[in-house]
């Protein structure tokens, strides 16, 4: 017989290599749906309040929270599990007190960063541009669009939640402030020195100070936060 319909759960040990799991603890895990983040850059939103949050000990728990409407992710109520939850997304469970950001860690892994307030802003990345009929749409990696910014691909965007509206774009430039993605020095807060063309064998390349140390990784490594380190107070 032909199979029918979505697989609804996956191995622990066939996780993304993003999901921060003990995968000898359970055979199973959850599987992300299609959403805002791709399935390698995202977690599902029932791991996170299971495993990060620690609000329910078990998935049932977890699905019995959402149902009530107790979670928000970047303000809005979300019910599903399954959602997609990825970089600098805000989770929030005002009723427990309960407020995160999700981050990396040093070795390229989704994990949560706890705030003692609920969170009110979000940086993303915008990742992709083109004409339409009603102007130059951008399109971020976490699946908004904007239409008629005055941004370029690789800028961000810091966004006001719940609405989502723009509140600023940070350009990707020498002096910014940018957040490494992965590699080496993933997790850390940097300054951009410079921006290294690239070529038709090699990637663009940008070289970054952190302190006395000076490194470099490529284009696609680096997310825009500020414009200065006072702004990132949530995120230090």
């Amino acid at each position: 017989m032909s199979r029918k319909g979505e697989n609804k759960k996956s191995k622990a040990i066939s996780a993304p290599k993003a999901v921060h799991i003990n995968r000898k603890d359970n055979f199973w895990s959850i599987r992300t749906k299609a959403g805002p983040h791709t399935s390698e850059t995202a977690m599902p939103l029932g791991l996170v309040i299971r495993d990060f949050a620690k609000v329910a000990s078990t998935l049932k728990e977890a699905k019995h929270a959402l149902q009530k409407g107790e979670v928000k992710v970047n303000g809005v109520v979300r019910k599903a599990h399954q959602l997609p939850v990825g970089l600098f997304d805000v989770v929030s469970i005002e009723k427990q007190k309960v407020f995160l950001r999700v981050i990396y860690d040093a070795k390229g892994r989704l994990t949560v960063k706890v705030s003692d307030k609920d969170l009110k802003e979000k940086v993303s990345r915008i990742a992709k541009k083109m004409m339409t009929s009603k102007g130059l749409q951008f399109t971020t990696d976490d699946g908004r669009t904007f239409i008629g910014l005055k941004a370029n691909v690789g800028d961000s965007v810091k966004l006001k939640l719940p609405e989502g509206k723009v509140e600023s774009v940070l350009e990707y430039k020498a002096g910014a402030i940018a957040y490494v993605t992965k590699g080496a020095h993933s997790s850390e807060i940097a300054t951009i020195k410079e921006i290294i063309s690239g070529t038709a064998r090699r990637a663009e390349l940008v070289k970054l100070t952190s302190g006395k140390i000076e490194f470099e990784t490529v284009a696609e490594n680096v997310f825009v936060i500020g414009k200065t380190k006072s702004e990132l107070e949530d995120l230090e």
